[in-house]
């Protein structure tokens, strides 16, 4: 009687697909990890724009005794006016956009308060007052 030898070369179908399967998990979670590591890089981003811009306002009203009811790049004028623009070209003044400003109690363009805001995608809203209340 002959018996049937079976070839000991290669891998069956089984080993093969759960190496596919380890391998396709690894990728899910590296694939993760880097998407995670990105959002919390531009809401760091976000935060160091916002107290930048903080830290402005309140040199201006220091030198002027209010803060704007709008700002750009001409009214900040220590300030890169990038750090002013969200990822999709919003300004800041927009109050649609990322980053808001939202002057308060205003009389003409002279203003007594303000809030600043960035949405912030792993946290929640990022937000700084005007020192003076």
């Amino acid at each position: 009687m002959k018996t049937k030898q079976l070839s000991k070369l290669g891998f069956t179908i089984i080993e093969l697909m759960v190496c596919i399967v380890v391998i396709a998990a690894i990728s899910v979670l590296a694939l993760t990890n880097v998407r995670g590591a990105r959002a919390e890089q531009r809401d760091a981003q976000k935060k160091s724009d916002i107290n930048a811009i903080f830290f402005q306002l309140e040199a201006f009203h220091e030198a002027n005794g209010y803060y704007p009811k709008t700002i750009d790049g001409n009214v900040l004028k220590g300030i890169d006016p990038d750090s002013l623009i969200d990822n999709n070209g919003k300004s800041i003044s927009d109050g649609t956009g990322a980053y808001v400003y939202s002057a308060e109690s205003c009389t003409e363009a002279k203003c007594k308060t303000y809030v600043l805001r960035a949405e912030l995608e792993k946290e929640a809203v990022f937000q700084k007052l005007s020192l003076v209340r």
